[in-house]
């Protein structure tokens, strides 16, 4: 079966994409993205999307060659040419070819849309929580999704090794966010995640609206590293993860070491946002 997406201003197959080995993104890493979830054809959180991308385009003084409402046409074209029940849409943007690997010349950006099939995470990691680790890092330009993913590739055999579904990224003393990530804690009952120097999560946003219409206090704050290992609960965030809950930490319980209370209402109450969408 063909997988279709958009191009660099066409419709096209995958195996048609052809990126330039000048491109300042294989070059340099000078790149942007965004990762979309879809349910039978509709974009969740179009809105927040697209704004983050811009966001993070305007970091890098990308100029996006289309605007949001031909980027929504095209979403929806291509959900509905690959027909996937459920759909992660991925809008990668670089720098383009470049004379001499370091100038960008603006219109000549590379930019593409890809469609593929959602894979969820096992039933068995939201009924008994995941293991995170640890690793001291603070990504660069937090606030923009950049392509650079160098930290979080290069610790996926230890990822791996030590049976953690995510990585949280800890500097001097602070916990900041996952690889791939936002991060909760639960204490005493209230809800507390990090705020500064972090990638604020199109799923982070919304469960932080969630729990405050659950009548939960939340706090958005700086989390000190040693808060992870004593909180009574820990959760993750994210587009293709949706809440799931976290029970170890470097191989330390977290709590009672079984998925927390509050973490199982907002992950009810998240699921029930989606399906009436």
């Amino acid at each position: 079966m063909k997988n279709y997406c958009y191009f660099n201003g066409k419709i096209t197959t995958l195996e048609k994409i052809k990126i330039s080995p000048y491109d300042l993104g294989v070059l340099r890493g000078y790149g942007v993205f965004d990762v979309m979830r879809a349910q039978n054809g509709k974009p969740f959180l179009f809105d927040e999307h697209w704004k983050r991308f811009v966001n993070s385009a305007d970091e890098l003084n990308l100029k996006i060659p289309i605007n949001k409402k031909k980027y929504k046409i095209l979403v929806e074209l291509l959900l509905k040419k690959n027909h996937f029940k459920e759909s992660i849409i991925r809008t990668v943007m670089t720098g383009g070819i470049s004379e001499n690997g370091f100038l960008y010349s603006p219109k000549k950006e590379t930019f593409y849309i890809i469609i593929e099939k959602f894979q969820p995470l096992p039933e068995e990691i939201f009924k008994n929580g995941a293991a995170v680790m640890t690793v001291e890092y603070e990504r660069h330009i937090p606030h923009a999704k950049i392509t650079n993913y160098v930290m979080a590739i290069k610790n996926q055999e230890v990822r791996i090794k030590n049976n953690a579904l995510e990585i949280i990224y800890v500097k001097d003393g602070k916990a900041l966010e996952a690889s791939t990530s936002n991060f909760f804690i639960v204490k005493e009952g209230k809800i507390i995640t990090p705020k500064e120097k972090i990638l604020l999560g199109t799923t982070r946003n919304l469960s932080l609206k969630i729990a405050q219409k659950a009548g939960y206090k939340v706090q958005e704050r700086e989390v000190k590293t040693e808060e992870i290992y004593s909180a009574d609960e820990m959760f993750l965030t994210a587009t293709n993860k949706d809440i799931v809950p976290v029970v170890k930490v470097d191989g330390k319980r977290i709590g009672t070491g079984k998925v927390g209370k509050i973490t199982e209402v907002l992950m009810s109450d998240f699921g029930d946002f989606v399906k009436n969408c």
